[in-house]
C-alpha cells in the first residue's frame, strides 16, 4: 500500500510538520510505503489545470501511485490555508476514488471547522473520506518529533486500518481510474 502524507501548510514554525513526519513514520512501521508531499515544495500562486507546469506533473503522479491519502493542516480562520487549496484545485480527475483521511492540528480547539471544510472539498474532488485524527494542543502531545499520548497513536493506527481497507476495496476502481488517465495523456 502506498500513502501520500500531505502537509498542508508553508507557516514557519509549523506545528503541523509534527504530526505529518509523524504520520509518515508510523505508516511505515505498519507496513505501508509512504511519502510526505509538503506544500511549500510546490508553491503555486494560481491554479491552471488546462496548463501543466512540472510542479503540477510531478505532484499529479505522485497523487495517481498513491492508494490512499491523509491531509495533515491546521485550521485558519475557520477553514485550510490557501497554499494547500491551491494544490488540491491544481488536478482533479487523479484523485478520483481515493480514501483520504484527514488530520487537523490545534493549538486549542482541534480544527472541527476545517475538518468540515477539507471533508466537503475531498467529496467534491471524488475522493472518499474515511477516518480523521483531531490533533488537540499539539504542544502537550509531542515531545520534539515524537508523539507522547498513547490515545492518539491508538486513534492513528485505526486511520490506517481503515484507510487500508477501502484502499483494498477500491483498488480496482483506481487502477481504471490511472489506465484512462494514461490514454488519455498519450493521446494527447
Amino acid at each position: 500500500m502506498k500513502v501520500k502524507v500531505i502537509l498542508g501548510t508553508a507557516r514557519e514554525g509549523r506545528k503541523s510538520e509534527r504530526v505529518a513526519k509523524y504520520l509518515a513514520k508510523r505508516a511505515k512501521e505498519l507496513g505501508w510505503e509512504a511519502e510526505l508531499i509538503d506544500v511549500k515544495d510546490y508553491l503555486l500562486c494560481y491554479t491552471h489545470r488546462w496548463k501543466v507546469t512540472p510542479e503540477m506533473e510531478r505532484y499529479r503522479a505522485k497523487i495517481l501511485e498513491a492508494d490512499a491519502l491523509v491531509i495533515v493542516a491546521p485550521e485558519y480562520n475557520g477553514s485550510y490555508p490557501g497554499e494547500l487549496k491551491i494544490l488540491l484545485d491544481t488536478i482533479y480527475d487523479e484523485y478520483e476514488a481515493l480514501p483520504v483521511g484527514i488530520c487537523t492540528v490545534s493549538v486549542v480547539a482541534g480544527g472541527v471547522r476545517l475538518l468540515m471544510e477539507l471533508r466537503t472539498a475531498a467529496v467534491n474532488y471524488r475522493m472518499f473520506p474515511v477516518g480523521q485524527v483531531l490533533f488537540y494542543n499539539v504542544d502537550d502531545i509531542f515531545e520534539g518529533e515524537e508523539l507522547r499520548d498513547e490515545k492518539y497513536e491508538e486513534r492513528v493506527e485505526r486511520l490506517f486500518r481503515t484507510l487500508e481497507k477501502y484502499a483494498r476495496a477500491l483498488r480496482a476502481i483506481r487502477e481504471e481510474v490511472r489506465e484512462k488517465l494514461r490514454e488519455k495523456t498519450e493521446g494527447v
